[in-house]
C-alpha cells in the first residue's frame, strides 16, 4: 500500500501544474460551466493549487511508515482553500451547479491522469482523495447558503429602508393635496360637479395617506421587531365612539351598533388602538351588506378589556383563517368581497402587530351561521 500511495503522492506533486491544465481547459470546454469562459488562467486556477498541495501532504504523510497519518479528506475538503475556492467562485457569479461541476471535473482529471499512469487508484488513497473532493463539494454548498442568507438579509434591509425613504418622502406632497381640497371644499364657489370632484380628490388622497401609513407601519415592525408604542392612561370607550363616529360619517349606508360595558380605563397608546379599531371596525364595514349591521362589543372585565367586532358578510374561506394576519394576503386570497378590497393588504397584519405591542392578542372565526368575528383582548398595562 505505501508503494501505491508513494507512485500516487509523485505522480500528483510532479504532474500536478499538467493537472491544473487539464482541468482548466475542461472548463473552459464544458458548457454548463459558462462563467468558466471569463475567468482568466489565473483566476481559474485561483485556491485549487493550495488544495491539490494540502492532498499531496496528505497523502505523503499517510505513505510514511511509523508515521501519523495526514489530514483526512474531511479535513482538507472542509479547508481555507476549499471555502476560499467557494467563495471566489462565489464572487465571480458561479451558481452552485457550475461549483460543484468544477470540482467533479477535477475528480475526473485525476483519475484519469493515474489511468493514463497506469497507477491504481483505490484502497486508502482513493477513500482520501473522493472524501476530500466530497467535502470540498459539500463545503462549496454550504457557502453558498451562507451567501445567500446574507444577500437575502441586505435585500429585505433595502427593501425596508426603500419603503420608509418612500414613505417619508410622499408624506408632504400629499399633506399638500390634503390642505388644498379642505380649502377648495369650504369655498362657496366650489359647488355641483366641482365640488364632487374635489371631495374624489380628497377621499383618494385619504387612501394613498393611509396607503403610505401602512408602509411605515411595516417598515417600522420589520425594523424593530413589532411596533413602537407609547401608553398613556386613555379610556377605550371613548376611543371606540370616536372611531365608529368617524365610520358612520364616511359610510353611512351603513349601520355600526355598539355593546359598551364595563370599565374601559387602562395604559394604552391611543392612536395605535384608535387604528386597530378602525382596522377592524372599517374592515368589518367593507365586507357586511348595508342591510347587516356590524356588532361591536367592547366590555371591561378584570384585568383586561375585550374587544370583538362582528359581520355578518360571507365567512372567510377556512383554509384562509390560519394565514388571515399575514401581510398582503389580501392581495392574495380567491374570495369575491376581498379581492374588491382597495387596500394593501397590511390593516388585520397591523393590527395584530397593534395587539401584540400591547401584550394582547387577536383571533378570529368566521362560519356561514355566525359571520366573522375578531376578537382582539387587551390587558390593562401592557
Amino acid at each position: 500500500m505505501a508503494q501505491h500511495l508513494s507512485r500516487i503522492t509523485l505522480l500528483l506533486r510532479e504532474q500536478k501544474d499538467e493537472l491544473i491544465r487539464e482541468w482548466t481547459s475542461r472548463l473552459r470546454k464544458d458548457p454548463k460551466i459558462p462563467h468558466a469562459c471569463e475567468l482568466n488562467e489565473e483566476d481559474l486556477r485561483d485556491y485549487t493549487e493550495k488544495l491539490l498541495d494540502d492532498l499531496i501532504d496528505s497523502l505523503t504523510q499517510s505513505a510514511q511508515p511509523g508515521t501519523p497519518g495526514g489530514a483526512s479528506g474531511q479535513e482538507i475538503g472542509s479547508s481555507e482553500p476549499a471555502k476560499l475556492h467557494a467563495t471566489h467562485r462565489l464572487a465571480q457569479r458561479y451558481t452552485l451547479a457550475e461549483e460543484l461541476r468544477e470540482l467533479s471535473a477535477l475528480r475526473s482529471v485525476i483519475i484519469d491522469m493515474c489511468a493514463r499512469a497506469r497507477v491504481p487508484l483505490g484502497g486508502d488513497e482513493a477513500q482520501l482523495v473522493h472524501s476530500a473532493l466530497d467535502e470540498a463539494m459539500v463545503t462549496a454548498a454550504v457557502e453558498v447558503e451562507r451567501a445567500s442568507s446574507a444577500e437575502l438579509r441586505r435585500d429585505v434591509v433595502l427593501r425596508e429602508l426603500f419603503i420608509a425613504v418612500l414613505g417619508h418622502d410622499l408624506r408632504n406632497p400629499l399633506s399638500a393635496i390634503q390642505c388644498a381640497t379642505a380649502a377648495l371644499l369650504k369655498r362657496e364657489d366650489v359647488a355641483g360637479a366641482a365640488a364632487r370632484f374635489v371631495q374624489r380628490i380628497a377621499a383618494s388622497n385619504e387612501r394613498a395617506v393611509r396607503m403610505v401609513e401602512e408602509m411605515l407601519d411595516l417598515t417600522r415592525i420589520r425594523c424593530h421587531d413589532g411596533l413602537p408604542i407609547e401608553p398613556k392612561p386613555v379610556d377605550l370607550h371613548s376611543i371606540c365612539r370616536q372611531v365608529i363616529m368617524e365610520l358612520e360619517s364616511s359610510h353611512p349606508e351603513h349601520t355600526i351598533r355598539l355593546d359598551s360595558q364595563g370599565d374601559g380605563q387602562g395604559m394604552w397608546d391611543p392612536g395605535r388602538i384608535g387604528q386597530l379599531m378602525s382596522n377592524l371596525i372599517g374592515n368589518a364595514v367593507d365586507y357586511s351588506p348595508p342591510e347587516e349591521p356590524v356588532q361591536v362589543k367592547l366590555h371591561g372585565k378584570k384585568g383586561i378589556v375585550v374587544l370583538e367586532v362582528n359581520n355578518r358578510g360571507i365567512p372567510i374561506p377556512p383554509d384562509l383563517l390560519p394565514v388571515i394576519f399575514d401581510p398582503f394576503r389580501r392581495g392574495e386570497q380567491q374570495h369575491e368581497d376581498l379581492r374588491q378590497s382597495k387596500g394593501l393588504g397590511l390593516g388585520l397584519f397591523i393590527a395584530k402587530a397593534i395587539a401584540g405591542a400591547h401584550g394582547g392578542s387577536i383571533h378570529v372565526t368566521s362560519t356561514p351561521g355566525d359571520g366573522t368575528t375578531f376578537r382582539v383582548m387587551l390587558p390593562r398595562s401592557p
